[in-house]
């Protein structure tokens, strides 16, 4: 088995890797690369392979970083199935189809060349094949069963064997401790290489029983100041965990009930999806649907599809509450908002999830006092204030914690998806707690197992 790195190698975005054995090539995820001008010019070189050649392509899960070049590469004359768990495959879809809604916005407003048009996007979605997790399949002399990340609804890592020959696992993005309505991660089995993301192999997050405290007490500041709290929030995931805390504070009186506003048809409809499967939730989160508990269902809540209702959230007047995309502030409606409220005192930004280099997100997050948002320069003089506890990845400790649970630990790991100092402390993390040798690859690295 040969497993080459074609993304996600010193920075946190493009995952794709090829597997090779003498008769089958898959690819895990085919992400999109995320972040700057640079980036988004990688989206347009070669794959490093030949799609033709690939016999499947195995999905993590939904997000853009995970999926976002699949119809690239149906484009590129791509013939095998694609697999993915039953949500990950409609996450997707979503996920795709508003991708090159904005391909073509800004084509059409910029003459910004498209990578893919709405019919590979089709073509992507004729291919899912949907397995569930621990269920074997078998792709040649490969076979491989899915197992739960707890990363995002429908998440998976991979576990992958060489029929005759070695085991391998790919870890996808792994999920934060005791995150609302997933269920926990899954043990992993045993595996002759691991392939682990290091999106936060250098932090630790705060506790996870800080979480709802700290929503909290930021939502009831900014209510008393009488301002507007701003939460970029990703439409998968994060914006649901959210919605899931907001019920929870607003039906206990932990905080009054304010005018709110999911601004993101990308969340509202990811929403609607995750209630189509409640066979995933965690015991908690079934246990309230199973008693009739809606907890999406935010009193004072009110969801915007068209542009006009977003324009109208204006006309609302402080406190009130705005959820909407981006999660990294880099385009969407969160930009409308930013322009708006960022330079008032008495409003909030509330960063709940990573924020990669180059993007608008990340300037806040570092504390710049003076950003560009759609065109125009602003004083940034509302707080910028971040909740590690929301991450939806897991950290240092837990990365950790994962591979130990493999019942014989891994002869070596590969530490992808982080940027170059954050794979880099994990390596060595993990060589120091688990004498296990431990690497950080480089983009069209291979290794033979």
């Amino acid at each position: 088995m040969r497993i080459s790195f074609f993304g996600a190698t010193r920075e946190v975005t493009g995952s794709c890797m090829l597997v090779e054995t003498r008769r089958t090539r898959v690819v895990v995820d085919c992400g999109m690369f995320q972040g700057s001008a640079f980036t988004d010019a990688k989206n347009f070189q070669d794959f490093g392979f030949d799609p033709s050649t690939v016999d499947a392509a195995i999905v993590t899960h939904g997000h853009l970083d995970h999926v976002g070049r699949l119809p690239k590469l149906m484009k590129e004359r791509f013939k095998g199935k694609i697999y993915a768990t039953p949500p990950t495959s409609e996450i997707a879809t979503v996920v795709l189809e508003d991708a090159e809604q904005i391909m073509q916005d800004e084509f059409k407003r910029e003459y910004r060349p498209k990578l893919y048009d709405r019919k590979d996007v089709e073509a992507v979605t004729e291919r899912f094949t949907n397995v569930d997790y621990s269920r074997k399949v078998t792709i040649g002399d490969l076979s491989f069963r899915f197992r739960d990340a707890g990363h995002i609804f429908g998440s998976a890592f991979v576990e992958m064997e060489e029929k005759g020959g070695p085991r391998a696992a790919f870890s996808g993005d792994l999920g934060n401790h005791d995150v609302p309505i997933l269920r926990p991660t899954a043990p992993l089995a045993q595996a002759d290489v691991a392939v682990i993301e290091s999106t936060y192999g250098n932090r630790i997050h705060e506790d996870e029983s800080t979480r709802q405290t700290r929503l909290r007490s930021v939502i009831v500041d900014t209510i008393k100041r009488h301002g507007t709290l701003i939460i970029p929030a990703f439409a998968v995931e994060r914006t649901q965990q959210l919605l899931y805390e907001l019920h929870h504070l607003v039906e206990h009186r932990l905080v009054p009930e304010v005018d709110s506003f999911l601004d993101s048809p990308m969340a509202i409809k990811i929403t609607k999806i995750i209630k189509r499967f409640p066979r995933y939730y965690d015991a908690e989160a079934l246990k309230m649907v199973l008693t009739g508990n809606d907890f999406f269902d935010v009193p004072g809540l009110v969801t915007t599809r068209t542009r006009e209702e977003s324009k109208a959230i204006n006309g609302t007047h402080p406190p009130k509450i705005i959820i909407a995309g981006s999660g990294m502030m880099n385009g969407g409606r969160i930009q409308h908002h930013l322009v708006r409220y960022l330079g008032n005192k008495r409003n909030t930004v509330l960063i709940i999830g990573y924020q990669a280099r180059g993007t608008l997100g990340r300037r806040l997050y570092s504390g710049e006092k003076r950003v560009d948002v759609l065109g125009e320069r602003i004083d940034v003089k509302a707080s910028i204030i971040p909740i590690g506890a929301f991450s939806a990845h897991a950290d240092q400790p837990k990365l950790i914690e994962w591979l130990k649970t493999a019942k014989k630990l891994p002869g070596h790991v590969y530490c992808t998806h982080g940027e170059e100092d954050a794979a880099a402390a994990l390596a060595s993390r993990i060589t120091e707690d688990l004498d296990i040798p431990a690497d950080v690859p480089r983009f069209a690295d291979s290794i033979d197992l």
